[in-house]
């Protein structure tokens, strides 16, 4: 499931009450000194998983390794290419990830079970940082909870994420284009 992996979904507006990301881009100017050229709440946002409080704001993605800042500035995600989870295999990827608790998405109110946890694998080296909240890392064989401030290496492994508090969690990804174990 590394490449069609997909829960992001453009029908499905992001909750009034989840965070806004501010994304500031510089640049250089025709003097050839530094600028800031971008500054906005991210227009990115996209709903994961069918849920208006699971939410991925795609900040900012490349292509090739190394990056080209000598380019005109394009923001990438405002262009026709698929939306996908994982970057290309020498490009990278920066989201900002905010998901509800399980309750309130994968339960019903009796407890059972309504929509999977959305496990999957990515072609990268991936740096989640928490930001806000708890998170537990649940892989093959184990499971780790994550509180803010800690960061977490996910090195191409099968993975999903579990919010088992009754708070949302924000989470910061910078993923890297890789290959699976």
């Amino acid at each position: 499931m590394a490449d069609d992996y997909n829960p992001f979904s453009a029908d499905i507006a992001p909750g009034d009450w989840t965070t806004k990301v501010r994304r500031v881009v510089t640049g250089v100017n025709a003097d050839g000194r530094s600028v800031v050229v971008m500054d906005d709440v991210c227009p990115h946002a996209r709903v994961a998983n069918g849920t208006p409080g699971y939410v991925a704001t795609n900040i900012w993605r490349t292509d090739e390794s190394p990056a080209d800042n000598r380019a005109p500035l394009v923001d990438p995600y405002a262009t026709d290419k698929p939306l996908s989870v994982g970057p290309t295999p020498n490009g990278s990827v920066f989201r900002v990830l905010e998901l509800p608790p399980d309750a309130d998405w994968r339960f019903d109110a009796d407890g059972n079970e309504v929509k999977p946890m959305a496990y999957h694998t990515t072609a990268s080296i991936d740096y989640a940082i928490v930001l806000r909240g708890e998170v537990w890392a649940i892989l093959d064989e184990a499971e780790t909870l994550l509180h803010q401030g800690d960061v977490l290496v996910q090195r191409g492994t099968a993975h999903a994420w579990a919010n088992r508090s009754s708070e949302s969690c924000v989470v910061a990804f910078v993923l890297i284009g890789g290959n699976l174990p």
